[in-house]
């Protein structure tokens, strides 16, 4: 009778070790998720950020595209008017004069058919050439503002980089507290079965024990009865019983 006493108590204090283990197990798994949520919030606002980051990038590129066709354009233009426009000042000055020397002057008729007609072609000299002045003006701007979105692109790019690693460091350290949590589950599991096993070895052990005890020494009233198995019940779940209430398990045979 002791040996199967023994063999029982044994087994219902290896099913409150095991009960034990459970709890700090599920207790960890519940530090983790708090953990897991975070790292998930902040991988996908990284990756939100990485979205808007490439479509700066792209519209930086974009805008660099377009640029650079049009200064192409004026760079065509510049070199088939390379010579005009590079004395704009002094073709300036040059009509200035003559049309001094026209208006206070005396010529011949052919004399002054021939200034007329040299000052309509300085007056289309100059014409072109501020055209090509305003080309010029407008290419080193857009020179400029390349430089700028270059820079500009560079810079989405850097942040971009930087984020992406954020995001994947995020990543990894959620998958790695996932994969933890998925082995704790695992040991909960096998710690269920073996709780599972355990009590139900202790329960025969009990019931081969009960069937060996002498007859009760208490009334073994539905009360009596009902309190033993509360008070039963209690043991078999790990919590603390009192003397008096094993006391009444061992009187009731049910201990």
């Amino acid at each position: 009778m002791e040996d199967l006493k023994g063999k029982r108590d044994e087994l219902n204090s290896r099913v409150r070790e095991l009960n034990e283990e459970k709890k700090r197990l599920i207790e960890e798994i519940k530090k983790l998720v708090p953990s897991i949520k975070e790292d998930k919030e902040l991988r996908n606002k990284a990756n939100e950020e990485v979205k808007s980051l490439k479509q700066k990038r792209i519209d930086s590129f974009e805008e660099i595209k377009k640029l650079k066709k049009e200064l192409e354009e004026i760079i065509k233009i510049l070199e088939h008017f390379q010579d005009a426009g590079s004395s704009y000042i002094g073709l300036k000055e040059e009509l200035k004069e003559i049309e001094w020397d026209y208006q206070t002057g005396v010529y011949s008729i052919k004399k002054e058919k021939e200034l007329v007609k040299y000052m309509d072609e300085l007056e289309r000299e100059i014409a072109k050439s501020e055209i090509l002045h305003g080309k010029k003006r407008t290419l080193i701007a857009i020179q400029r503002k390349l430089r700028e979105l270059y820079t500009e692109a560079n810079i989405y790019h850097g942040l971009l980089i930087n984020r992406a690693k954020d995001s994947e460091k995020h990543h990894d350290t959620m998958m790695k507290n996932i994969k933890e949590i998925e082995k704790m589950d695992e040991k909960v599991e096998g710690l269920d079965r073996q709780v599972r096993e355990a009590r139900q070895k202790a329960d025969e052990y009990h019931k081969e024990l009960i069937s060996s005890q002498p007859a009760p020494k208490i009334e073994t009233s539905d009360e009596n009865m009902k309190k033993g198995e509360e008070i039963l019940a209690k043991f078999k779940s790990g919590k603390k019983v009192t003397m008096e209430e094993l006391s009444l398990l061992e009187q009731l045979g049910l201990y």
